[in-house]
C-alpha cells in the first residue's frame, strides 16, 4: 500500500485510504485519511505543521467531491499523535471522537496522560464531542445515534467473549453502503488506546510500539492491558480476514508478520516487570548517563579501533596480508567514527534548544544498538585484551538496560578487597611476553594467534612505580568485584596515561567501612577522572561504592568506600 496517494481499503465497497507516514519521530505520528459517503474519517492528525497541511488540503478536495462530516478518532490522546488539530482551521471545525479515559484527560488539560509535559508541548483544554466505548456503552449494549449539528452519528456497541476470561467489546459506526468502522478498546500503552478496523485494514496506533524501550513504563502503561490487548488483536488478526495493519509510527505490517510479531511480543512484555517511570526527571538523567556513556563508549571503541589498526599494519609489514585484511574486517571504523560523528551533532542540538532530553535517550538507544550490532566480540577476543573488551560490552549493556527501564544487574557479594586490589595489580605490572608463544607454536594457526596476541600487547605500567598499602587484618567488603575490578583498572590506566608515574593503592577499614585511596604520587596539572566523574560515581554506586575525588598540591586522589560485610547479610 503506497503513501500519499489515495486508494481503496480491501475489503469494503466504497472506502478510500490517504495513508501520511512520517519518518519514524517521537514528535509526530503516521495518519489515515478514510473517506466513505457517510463521513471523512481522519484517524490521528499527527504533530507535524506541514503533515496536518496535506491532509487539510486532501479533506478540501474530498469535500469539494461530497459534502459530509469530518470526524476525527484518536487512537490514544499522547499528544504525538494529534499535536496540531488545534491549529487547523479545517480540523478545528471536525467533529472529535476519543475513547472515554482520553477525552477526560483532553478536557482537563492533562499534562501526563498527553505526554505533553515529556515532550514539552503546550497544550489547552481540547473538548471531545464524541465519546467512545464509554463504560456507560458496556453496560448498555445496542444502537445508539447522536445527533451534531443536523448530524446522526450511529454506532452499535457489542461484546463477545474470546476466550474464557477475556470480553471484547466493540462499537460499529456505518459509513454507508455495508461499509463501516469497527472500534476496539487495546489499552496498555495508554488506558485509552483504540484499534480501528475497516474492511480487511487493521489501525493499531502504537501497539507495536507499546513494550519497546524508552516507551514502556510512559505514564498510563500497563502490563496487565497490555498483554490482554496483544491476545484481543491476535483474535482479531485470526477471525477478521485482517490483510494489513497499519502502525501510529513505521512502515505497514502484513496480517501474517504482525500476527507472529505479536506472539514474540507477548513472551516480551510477560518479563516486563518493575519498570521505572518515564517522566521528564527519568529523561533529564538519563540523557546525561546517555552523555557521558558515549564519551566513555567512543574512548574504549577509539583505542579497540586503534590497536586493531596497529596489529594489522605490523602483519602486513611481515607480510602476513590475509592475517592484515582479516582484522581490518573485525571492526568498520568508519562507520564507528560516523556513529559518533552524528551523535555529537545532536548533542550540539539538545544543548542549542533544539532537541529534548527524551529525544536523546533514544537517540542514544539506537547509537548503543548499532555500536552492539558492531562489536564483534568473539572475534576481538582472539586478538585483544579480555578486560578491554569486557568494559566495552558492559558500558553496552548498561545503557541497554537502563533504557530498557531496568537498573542494569549487578552482583553484591562478599569480597576480599586486599587480595583483589593484589590479582588486578599483578595483571598491571605483569608484561604479558608472548615470545615464547610465538617459538613454541607447534601450526602455523598457532604461530599467527600467538604473533597477534604478542603484537597486541601494551603496557603502559611498564615505567609506573604501583605500591600497595593494604590495611592489616582480615576484612570483607560489599561489592560486584567484577564492576569494581573494571572500574579499578579503568582508573589506574588513566592514571598512567595521564603521565604519572607513581601511584599509591592504600586500603583501610573499621566495623562499617571499607575504604579504597588511590593516590597520584607526583604532580599533575589537572584530575585524570574529573572529566568522567559522573560516569565513574554511577558505575561505583551499582557496584556498591561511594566516590571522592580530590587534587592537593596537585597530587590528583581518588577515595571510594564500601560497606563492610556483616554475616547477617
Amino acid at each position: 500500500m503506497p503513501p500519499m496517494i489515495s486508494q481503496s481499503v480491501p475489503g469494503t465497497r466504497e472506502v478510500a485510504i490517504y495513508p501520511y507516514l512520517c519518518k519514524i519521530d517521537i514528535m509526530s505520528s503516521n495518519s489515515y485519511l478514510l473517506s466513505s459517503p457517510g463521513q471523512i474519517a481522519l484517524i490521528d492528525p499527527g504533530g507535524s505543521q506541514s503533515q496536518v497541511e496535506c491532509l487539510e488540503e486532501e479533506i478540501k478536495i474530498l469535500q469539494d467531491d461530497l459534502l459530509r462530516p469530518v470526524v476525527v478518532y484518536l487512537t490514544h490522546v499522547h499528544i504525538d499523535h494529534w499535536y496540531q488539530l488545534k491549529q487547523c482551521q479545517t480540523l478545528s471545525r471536525a467533529i472529535l471522537a476519543v475513547q472515554e479515559t482520553g477525552a477526560i484527560a483532553l478536557e482537563t488539560d492533562d499534562p501526563q496522560m498527553t505526554l505533553s509535559k515529556l515532550l514539552d508541548r503546550p497544550m489547552s483544554t481540547v473538548p471531545v464531542d464524541i465519546r467512545l466505548l464509554t463504560s456507560h456503552d458496556k453496560t448498555k449494549l445496542g444502537k445508539n445515534s447522536l445527533v451534531m449539528n443536523g448530524w446522526s452519528f450511529d454506532y452499535i456497541t457489542n461484546s463477545r467473549w474470546i476466550a474464557e476470561d477475556s470480553l471484547l467489546y466493540s462499537q460499529i459506526v456505518p459509513l454507508g453502503k455495508e461499509d463501516r468502522l469497527e472500534i476496539y478498546h487495546t489499552p496498555g500503552h495508554s488506558p485509552d488506546g483504540i484499534s480501528i478496523r475497516t474492511g480487511s485494514m487493521l489501525i493499531v496506533g502504537d501497539l507495536f510500539f507499546a513494550p519497546n524501550p524508552g516507551v514502556a513504563g510512559a505514564y498510563g502503561w500497563s502490563q496487565k492491558d497490555f498483554l490482554q490487548s496483544i491476545q484481543k488483536i491476535l483474535w482479531i488478526l485470526e477471525n477478521e480476514k485482517i490483510l494489513i495493519c497499519c502502525t501510529g509510527h513505521g512502515k505497514f505490517i502484513d496480517a501474517q508478520t504482525a500476527h507472529k510479531t505479536l506472539q514474540v511480543m507477548y513472551s516480551d512484555t510477560a518479563l516486563l516487570k518493575d519498570l521505572q517511570e518515564i517522566t521528564p526527571l527519568w529523561a533529564r538523567r538519563i540523557s546525561d548517563y546517555a552523555q557521558d556513556l558515549i564519551s566513555e563508549l567512543e574512548r574504549i571503541f577509539t583505542i579497540i579501533a586503534g590497536r586493531l589498526a596497529y596489529i594489522s599494519h605490523v602483519l602486513a609489514e611481515l607480510d602476513e596480508e590475509a592475517q592484515a585484511k582479516e582484522l581490518d574486517c573485525l571492526l568498520d571504523a568508519k562507520y564507528m567514527d560516523e556513529l559518533f560523528i552524528d551523535f555529537h551533532a545532536f548533542a550540539r542540538e539538545l544543548h542549542a534548544g533544539k532537541k529534548l532530553d527524551i529525544e536523546m535517550v533514544h537517540k542514544t538507544g539506537q547509537i548503543v544498538g548499532r555500536l552492539d550490532r558492531l562489536f564483534a566480540k568473539r572475534k576481538l577476543e582472539s586478538v585483544l585484551d579480555q578486560s578491554l573488551l569486557d568494559r566495552a560490552g558492559r558500558l553496552l549493556s548498561d545503557y541497554a538496560a537502563t533504557y530498557r527501564g531496568f537498573r542494569p544487574p549487578f552482583i553484591v557479594s562478599r569480597v576480599d578487597v586486599n587480595r583483589l586490589i593484589e590479582v588486578v595489580l599483578e595483571r598491571l605490572r605483569h608484561n604479558a611476553d608472548e615470545e615464547e608463544a610465538v617459538m613454541q607454536a607447534e601450526s602455523a594457526e598457532d604461530f599467527l594467534l600467538a604473533l597477534r596476541h604478542r603484537i597486541a600487547q601494551v603496557n603502559i605500567f611498564e615505567s609506573v612505580d604501583l605500591v600497595f598499602l593494604p590495611c592489616t587484618g582480615e576484612a570483607f567488603a560489599r561489592m560486584d568485584q567484577e564492576r569494581f575490578t573494571d572500574i579499578l583498572m579503568d582508573m589506574l590506566e588513566r592514571f598512567a596515561g595521564a603521565g604519572i608515574r607513581g601511584i599509591e593503592i592504600a586500603t583501610a577499614c573499621n566495623d562499617q567501612w571499607f575504604l579504597v585511596r588511590i593516590t597520584g604520587k607526583c604532580e599533575c596539572s589537572y584530575h585524570p577522572l574529573s572529566r568522567s566523574e559522573r560516569f565513574f560515581e554511577r558505575n561505583l554506586a551499582l557496584s556498591g561504592g561511594l566516590l571522592q575525588f580530590s587534587n592537593e598540591a596537585n597530587r590528583p586522589s581518588a577515595e571510594i568506600e564500601f560497606a563492610v560485610f556483616q554475616e547477617e547479610w
